[in-house]
């Protein structure tokens, strides 16, 4: 896995380094930053998520993530992938599967864990330390604590130095459902200070209002969504997937001229952006402006000739104005990337109706 050439999303914000120098270095390295899960390949959970997102959120988040076959990575690893963070010097070699045997932590719990670093590994394989940590977690689930204040108390500690491990510390679950430190006959914070102190930022707050836009998008609330991606518009105007967001809700508004613009501004802001390109594609065709809607196509496959829905579109639009040799050249590169699905099913009858054109020719 690698930066140079991968698309990611930051879902929460970072401890480490503001959003904008990540981004920054993102791009040096050669990789894309976007919001939302759109062909994400890696996405990073940000520390302090666990502060502004519902736990059910970042559960289904993972769960997205996973089934679009996104990578999810913890903050650390992110670093570490930056090259900005060094592996702690111990042995590796438990597996996952040892940890939740030995431990006898869920499955989900035990990769959440793993995602807001708690323990000195993200991934497998894991260490002795992680095992020790692993069981100390187990038996705080088992009396009563819950995985969000394990990790609220987690990432409350702040940065530790390397040699640092929750392993090394005994954690107990207080009457208040906190996670604190023994130190013989006391009980501590792990930080020293409240556990569940907050500290918002702008970052919080776009990912807050971006993720409220989303769900009222989920409910076809599309005023309500509008105006969110708006707001999140004004606070970050440098991320495309914002106005390419904004652009899908007004088109389902039928607002085109208004989608038109919120497409464009995603183009100019990553002119690599080949679903912008295929929605401004869309909306040429909605107005009938085919010759648009082929040079918008055309860009689109130039930007991913690996996305296939532009292809479909276009070969499509050969169909229509009678260029049946280019419209089966494309249709049958479509296949090649799309074999299986009900489109690949019509590209195969708009192949065999070509074919039967030409044969009564």
């Amino acid at each position: 896995m690698k930066i140079a050439g991968a698309v990611l999303t930051i879902i929460g914000a970072l401890d480490a380094v503001p959003r904008r120098l990540a981004a920054r270095e993102i791009a040096a390295q050669g990789g894309t930053l976007r919001r939302g899960l759109t062909r994400t390949e890696i996405l990073v959970f940000g520390h302090r998520a666990i502060h502004s997102w519902r736990p059910d959120r970042i559960l289904s988040r993972l769960e997205e993530a996973k089934a679009v076959g996104a990578h999810p990575i913890s903050e650390n690893a992110f670093l570490r992938l930056l090259g900005l963070r060094r592996d702690r010097e111990a042995p590796r070699q438990l597996s996952r599967q040892t940890m939740l045997k030995q431990s006898g932590l869920a499955g989900e719990t035990f990769d959440v864990l793993a995602l807001f670093d708690a323990f000195d590994f993200s991934e497998p394989p894991f260490g002795f330390c992680d095992l020790v940590a692993a069981k100390q977690f187990a038996r705080l689930l088992d009396n009563g604590a819950e995985w969000p204040t394990l990790v609220r108390a987690i990432r409350s500690a702040g940065h530790k130095p390397p040699e640092d491990s929750i392993s090394s510390l005994r954690l107990e679950c207080s009457a208040w459902n906190h996670v604190v430190v023994r130190n013989g006959s006391t009980l501590a914070e792990l930080n020293g200070q409240q556990i569940l102190s907050l500290a918002h930022s702008d970052g919080e707050c776009i990912d807050k209002l971006f993720d409220e836009a989303e769900e009222a998008e989920n409910r076809q609330d599309w005023d309500r969504a509008a105006a969110l991606y708006m707001r999140c518009l004004a606070i970050d105007p440098r991320d495309p997937i914002i106005p390419y967001n904004l652009s899908h809700v007004l088109i389902e508004k039928g607002e085109l001229k208004e989608a038109r613009y919120y497409l464009n501004k995603a183009l100019k802001l990553d002119p690599g952006y080949a679903e912008a390109w295929y929605n401004l594609a869309a909306v040429a065709r909605e107005e009938n402006d085919t010759i648009a809607a082929k040079r918008y196509l055309e860009k689109a496959i130039a930007a991913d000739a690996m996305y296939p829905d532009p292809v479909y579109n276009l070969a499509h639009l050969e169909f229509n104005k009678g260029a049946y040799g280019e419209a089966s050249r494309l249709w049958t590169k479509y296949l090649e990337l799309d074999p299986d699905s009900v489109w690949a099913g019509r590209a195969k009858n708009g192949l065999h109706l070509i074919k039967m054109m030409a044969a009564s020719q």
